[in-house]
């Protein structure tokens, strides 16, 4: 189950970056999803 959490986290900031790319949302915003994201996923994020 780890890895399908991971590559769902990992699609997901893919389609941040994407939206964040296009202006979509700021980067404070972006941090702010990727943060939750880790969270529901059980992802821990290297900084």
């Amino acid at each position: 189950m780890k890895d399908k959490n991971n590559a769902s986290f990992a699609w997901g900031v893919g389609m941040l970056r994407t939206l964040l790319a296009m202006k979509l949302i700021t980067e404070e915003e972006y941090r702010k999803i990727v943060r939750i994201q880790a969270e529901h996923y059980g992802v821990e994020i290297a900084v």
